[in-house]
């Protein structure tokens, strides 16, 4: 690009930013057909239209043009200074400014490859491949048809930014953990008596015979070794420990040549496939994805396909286990047909829940009913008539009459399923329902079910919304982090007088002794939340020495109900797992879980409190942190500021992030520390054999909690309370050593670099827009679109307080500024700061206000509403007003001439 082109392209865009942030452009719908192969044409090209906004965060997501046109500038300008920085040498200036500046711009390229996992799980049938194939809009993207232990492999689809090619990274279990497992299936085949499970033996013999053949399945061990050498001779990756990577132009031939990784039969127009060919599926750990054309959908989505049936691979299950608790959205999948009484489906739910739990991360969870359109009119009529479906006479009766059955069946569906949903850990307070018909979406013709009733649509623009949400999320953060790199190079440049230096020492120290306070502050807020801890585990401890032994019988060792050779595989499968058993129906029997079950119970309401989002949790308390002085006014370091402020930003982001992160491990830790005590009990037991085993492993299990519960639970409260411990003092750590290190670079140093006014100016634009909405991101906030879930929804906003009048709040969202009038009332909520935090008196009505302009969030409603007093409550205000930029001071000094019209009058007078 020349120069001349390059300015006019800022100047363009700069324009687009400032002059015009409600302008849109509405590109005209193209044809469709319902079925492609080609993500190019798949469906959501037809049927959504291409909306480009000219504007950053103005109610919806930014377009993903002017997205990258935004992010391309601040690259431009940042990639000027690391041209400068190449160029610097000692001892002209200071390299460790140099090296600080280079690790903050490279540490932006991180933002963008953030991501939301969405797990998707269903037993084998349900439909997820072809439920996947048609959101995706390739008819042949993932084979159908995968039944039996194949189910083991997890598929996990994201896209492909790269090239127009479809990508499987494949990645193997290692050489030792094959023979471990060998092993085992041969062991499970061998067992008889009460050790026999039918279920186990038959995914035994289905992973053998898959890699060794049809007559391989009464070999011995060294027999199937000697065989591996022609076996393994097309997956050298596998015997070398690296990941396979194929890659095709064409979805259908990608689809055929993936099969053998991911599933145990093919077919092929209804018959099987030839059965010498070998299957890999048993030695892969899992599958990714990566599909062209899809940047719409998935550019910062992971779709993961989580099997809800077990697997005797503990590396597998360590797999599932760990991709739970990183799920954002879950995905529940099951045949409309049994989803209401499918207990196989509600394990997975309720297992999934529970694995969540509140060490997880997931915010919402969807419950999709598949195959809606597989209905026998006759049988499902046989109690209802055509006036209750609401079905005329007419020529095409028997298609007319099948589309209301399938629609009657979904509501229905669709009620019981939200009826029997229960929130045992109050994670999520209500499920989304969707019944979908893949067949139905993806037929060109001869249908029964208009697009829309398929509900495929409705779930794609779910996926959308997600990942539009995603990608505003990272454009702000992006916009945020270069605005304050920028701010610090464009200040470095400009000569420093004496008068200058004394303001930057003078500032270096208030900014220091307020780090100090603040750091003080966080420190005692930690104290507090580690003595709560400490009371309540004391109390599970005493209640887990009275149950553990009661509770490990009735739920694991011993059943009621339970016995013979299926619980005999059972228990020894949780023995083998570590106390981990996931059966082939997706049923958990977890051992260590049980008993931790007390000191989980006695934490559960802290732990809430301290992790979740509450007023008095560790990220609202960063939330809260800064050491920015609230009336500084010395414009020549408003740049520098500036820098501080958006390093402020990220570092609270990035610990905020860090916390929960770290909750899963602190959360989990009194299971995992259970599982250390147990574990010499679960070798033990795992190697006993011959009849009357499951007595003998029963008795094992028993005498040793008995004999460990003194000092188990203890370890076990103890283990938390040291990562907990950690967690303070990693958060005050960072934040000291990383504000001192940005207070002194950003105070302290000048260099000569490249003039990057219009970028900076471009991107501090940016800032301001981005700044002045609140953003609502995956991980933040449900994301729930119009659909039919059983329950009206609609796109209200959060319930107000105060019995708010809506009708004056339309009115303020019609009136539209310009921005020098804009700027005009920030001018006047910044000039009269002080008397306005003293004299406001209708503090909630104008939070009301501003809560229905979408210009604060719910939880800074909240934050303000439980001050005490009026000033208390202004000043909360006055922070959101600082931090929010010129709009969100223009829409509370509109707020306050409605509220409070003689005050403003009052303090406008000369």
């Amino acid at each position: 690009m020349s120069k001349e082109t390059n300015q006019s392209f800022l100047r363009d865009l700069q324009l687009h930013v400032v002059l015009s942030p409600g302008r849109c452009q509405i590109m005209p719908s193209q044809g469709h057909k319902r079925g492609s192969d080609d993500p190019s044409t798949s469906n959501d090209q037809g049927r959504e239209g291409n909306k480009r906004l000219c504007a950053i965060a103005k109610g919806t997501a930014a377009t993903p043009t002017l997205k990258m046109d935004v992010i391309k500038v601040a690259k431009e300008g940042l990639g000027k200074v690391l041209r400068r920085l190449d160029k610097v040498s000692p001892p002209y200036a200071n390299m460790d400014f140099i090296g600080y500046l280079r690790n903050k711009i490279s540490a932006l390229e991180a933002i963008i490859d953030d991501k939301v996992v969405v797990g998707v799980f269903g037993r084998s049938g349900a439909g997820k491949s072809s439920l996947m194939n048609a959101i995706l809009g390739v008819k042949t993207l993932l084979p159908s048809g995968t039944v039996g232990a194949c189910t083991s492999v997890i598929i996990q689809v994201e896209a492909n930014m790269t090239d127009s090619n479809y990508v499987a990274e494949i990645d193997f279990i290692s050489k030792e953990e094959w023979e471990k497992e060998l092993k085992s299936l041969l062991n499970i085949k061998e067992m008889d008596g009460e050790e026999k499970d039918k279920r186990m033996v038959n995914m035994a013999n289905s992973k053998i015979k898959a890699l060794y053949g049809e007559d391989a399945v009464g070999k011995s061990f060294d027999e199937l070794k000697s065989l591996e050498s022609e076996t393994f001779s097309d997956i050298p990756e596998f015997l070398s420990s690296t990941r396979k990577i194929l890659s095709f132009d064409t979805a259908t031939k990608f689809s055929t040549e993936i099969a053998c990784y991911i599933r145990s039969k093919r077919k092929i127009h209804g018959n099987q496939s030839n059965s010498s060919q070998i299957h890999y599926w048993p030695l892969v750990k899992y599958v990714t994805i990566k599909m062209p054309n899809s940047k719409d959908l998935l550019e910062h989505i992971v779709l993961v396909d989580l099997p809800g049936t077990g697997d005797c691979n503990k590396a597998r299950d360590e797999m599932w286990e760990s991709y739970i608790t990183k799920c954002s959205s879950v995905w529940v999948v099951a045949d409309i047909d049994r989803a209401a009484a499918d207990s196989d489906a509600w394990n997975i739910l309720d297992n999934s829940i529970s694995n969540m739990g509140p060490g997880g991360q997931c915010q919402n969870i969807t419950f999709i009913c598949t195959k809606t359109d597989i209905i026998n009119p006759d049988n499902y009529m046989l109690e209802l008539d055509d006036e209750d479906l609401h079905i005329e006479d007419s020529s095409n009766y028997s298609e007319e009459q099948k589309r209301a059955c399938i629609l009657h069946r979904n509501q229905q569906a669709k009620m019981e399923i939200q009826e029997n949903y229960s929130n045992p850990y109050e994670i999520i307070d209500e499920i989304q329902v969707f019944t979908v018909s893949s067949q139905e979406f993806q037929k060109d013709n001869h249908y029964v079910l208009r697009q829309e009733e398929t509900e495929i649509p409705e779930l794609r623009a779910l996926l959308k919304s997600l990942n539009d949400q995603r990608s505003e999320k990272v454009m702000r953060d992006y916009v945020i982090g270069a605005y304050g790199i920028l701010s610090l190079v464009h200040v470095v440049n400009h000569e420093i007088t004496k008068s200058m230096e004394t303001e930057k020492e003078t500032l270096h120290k208030l900014l220091e002794q307020r780090l100090e306070d603040e750091l003080q502050n966080i420190d005692q807020f930690m104290s507090d939340i580690h003595m709560e801890f400490d009371k309540s585990l004391s109390a599970g401890v005493l209640e887990s020495e009275k149950t553990c032994v009661t509770r490990a019988k009735e739920e694991v060792i011993a059943p009621k109900g339970k016995g013979g050779g299926g619980y005999h595989q059972t228990l020894r499968a949780v023995c083998n797992g570590q106390g981990f058993c996931r059966s082939t129906n997706g049923k958990i029997t977890n051992m260590n879980a049980s008993l931790s079950n007390s000191l989980c119970d006695s934490i559960r309401n802290i732990f809430s409190k301290t992790f979740k989002k509450s007023q008095k949790s560790i990220s609202a308390k960063i939330d809260n942190f800064s050491i920015l002085l609230e009336s500084y006014d010395e414009e020549t370091m408003f740049p520098r500021l500036a820098f501080l402020k958006t390093e402020e930003h990220k570092l609270k982001a990035d610990l905020k992030n860090e916390i929960v992160q770290r909750k899963k491990k602190i959360y989990s830790s009194l299971t995992k520390s259970i599982m250390t005590s147990m574990l010499p009990s679960y070798i033990e037991a795992s190697d006993v054999h011959g009849k009357g085993s499951l007595k003998r492993m029963q008795d094992i299990l028993e005498s040793h909690i008995e004999s460990s519960k003194s000092t188990m639970f203890h370890d076990a409260k103890g283990k938390m309370l040291t990562l907990l411990a950690k967690l303070r003092e990693h958060i005050v750590q960072e934040l000291r050593s990383k504000l001192k290190e940005a207070v002194k670079q950003s105070l302290h140093n000048e260099l000569p670099l490249p003039d990057i006014s219009e970028h900076y100016e471009i991107v501090k634009s940016a800032h301001e827009e981005t700044m002045s909405k609140p953003i609502t991101d995956v991980e933040d906030e449900k994301c729930v679109p119009e659909h039919s879930s059983g329950k009206e929804t609609t796109s209200e906003q959060v319930p107000l307080r105060n019995n708010r009048n809506d009708e004056k709040i339309k009115k303020m969202k019609k009136q539209k500024k310009r921005r020098k009038d804009v700027l005009a009332d920030a001018a006047f909520v910044d000039k009269h700061m002080s008397a306005l935090i003293k004299r406001v008196t209708m503090v909630m009505a104008i939070a009301d206000d501003l809560l229905g302009e979408d210009m604060i969030q719910d939880e800074m409603y909240s934050i303000i509403d439980v001050a005490e007093t009026s000033e208390k409550k202004m000043r909360v205000m006055y922070k959101a007003l600082r931090s929010g930029g010129p709009l969100i001071k223009s829409a509370f000094y509109t707020a306050l001439q409605t509220n409070e019209p003689n005050l403003v009058k009052d303090l406008a007078s000369p």
